[in-house]
């Protein structure tokens, strides 16, 4: 079932909407109380019009109150509003049912029909069975009082009038003279003949409205069970991508501490950079939140394919040669694969595109000569170029087996200075903005 939140939520936009429809029923007094001005109905004007001003102002002044004012001085408070009270579509409930009751005694008890409305307004709720036991003893009690009251007090149709002397029939005083006489016999006949078939119908609507109720709210149900397995699943798949990316580094970083170090620290700058590059104009329409978790949940994985490259290779300590650059290189390459091999199953396309993108591209350069495809300027993924920059930055700073770590406004200088050949220019300018925050972090201990 739905959680309180939701309950509530759902609770007062059913209030909302049944307010429109109460404050729509007022009008529709209005417009019956027009009509019989100017003849279309014939009763008598001061009992119509005295039954119109009875229902506007419960249904109009005091709903008009409660939308202009009352509610939005409580919402200005932050508090609970009155719409989302437990109690309030029982008054609503009863409010629709005494306007029924008004147009139908008043104007003809045929109009009984209008009992149909209070059921719809009903079905608006969760499925309530006070709710809906209160509207269905309300309903049955309305159409003996609609009949009786109109019969009495209103201006009933001639056959209900049956057995009125015609002195008395043509005489207003005269008849309700006689009709609030008792006449056992009568009353009888007008409730087998007019209030019970009436109430059987009633009682019907009252069954269909449930009923339909009951199976869009189970429907209802059965979509947020669903709702909720597809989030579950997802979250899941979510996890399983985080364990597996962290059981790759994990790998990389068994075989390399200074390699482990590196994917965790170019995960922190790619963060600040794509945080940074999100409120940038030229790419605020590339970069949004989720594409900016994709990026940062991917970034370890771009040295992944070291994990191919030899021990002899990864840890010697002096310049490598050109054949072992080669195959250091290869790296790059490699790791698309892995990435490919080993996240195609995972479900998720977006992050596994996004992971290759950067496990294969953040080696090119702006100017073509980077490798291993030799891609220029936005042939190279956006998430590439963020990642170069990030990339490049902590290899200078931090230590390796084969260099001393390189002061942090030289690094910063040699990347700024390599804006428009091997760096995005773009992104440069943006860089210069975080530039203290990438030298804060590099000096944090992880």
């Amino acid at each position: 079932m739905f959680d309180k939140p939701i309950f509530i939520l759902q609770e007062k936009k059913a209030n909302y909407f049944n307010m429109k429809i109460l404050l729509f029923m007022a009008f529709l007094g209005l417009f019956v109380w027009l009509f019989n001005e100017v003849g279309v109905f014939t009763q008598d004007k001061d009992v119509i019009r005295a039954a119109i001003f009875a229902q506007l102002v419960p249904y109009a002044l005091v709903p008009f109150f409660i939308f202009l004012i009352h509610d939005k001085i409580v919402m200005r408070k932050k508090e609970i509003t009155v719409f989302e009270k437990p109690f309030y579509k029982y008054i609503i409930m009863s409010f629709s049912f005494l306007c029924c009751a008004d147009i139908c005694i008043t104007l003809s008890f045929h109009a009984i029909l209008l009992l149909a409305v209070p059921l719809l307004m009903a079905a608006q709720y969760k499925n309530s069975k006070k709710l809906f036991a209160f509207v269905v003893v309300l309903s049955m009690l309305m159409v003996p009082i609609i009949t009786y009251g109109n019969y009495v007090g209103g201006i009933p149709d001639r056959n209900m009038l049956k057995g009125i002397p015609e002195e008395y029939y043509n005489d207003t005083e005269y008849k309700y003279k006689y009709l609030f006489e008792i006449n056992p016999k009568r009353l009888i006949e007008i409730f087998t003949h007019y209030a019970l078939p009436r109430m059987i119908s009633v009682a019907l609507l009252d069954y269909i409205a449930i009923v339909i109720t009951k199976r869009n709210v189970n429907m209802i149900n059965t979509q947020f069970v669903l709702n909720e397995n597809v989030i579950a699943e997802k979250d899941k798949n979510s996890n399983m991508q985080r364990a597996v990316i962290e059981d790759l580094a994990d790998i990389v970083e068994s075989r390399d501490i200074e390699t482990g170090e590196h994917i965790k620290r170019t995960k922190k700058y790619v963060e600040i950079l794509c945080n940074a590059l999100k409120e940038d104009e030229r790419f605020k329409d590339k970069l949004n939140d989720k594409t900016i978790e994709l990026i940062v949940r991917a970034a370890p994985l771009h040295d992944i394919g070291k994990i191919t490259v030899s021990d002899l290779i990864l840890l010697k300590p002096g310049k490598l040669t050109d054949e072992e650059f080669n195959q250091m290189k290869l790296h790059t390459t490699n790791g698309g694969n892995i990435i490919r091999k080993i996240l195609k199953d995972l479900g998720n396309e977006e992050f596994l595109d996004m992971a290759y993108d950067i496990a294969i591209a953040h080696h090119e350069k702006w100017n073509g000569t980077g490798y291993p495809n030799g891609l220029k300027e936005e042939e190279i993924p956006l998430s590439a170029r963020i990642m170069a920059i990030a990339d490049v930055f902590d290899a200078l700073v931090a230590e390796r087996c084969y260099k001393k770590p390189m002061p942090t406004d030289k690094a910063l200088e040699i990347i700024i200075n390599d804006a428009g050949t091997h760096f995005d220019p773009s992104i440069i300018e943006v860089f210069k903005t975080v530039q203290d925050d990438f030298v804060r972090f590099s000096q944090e201990k992880l």
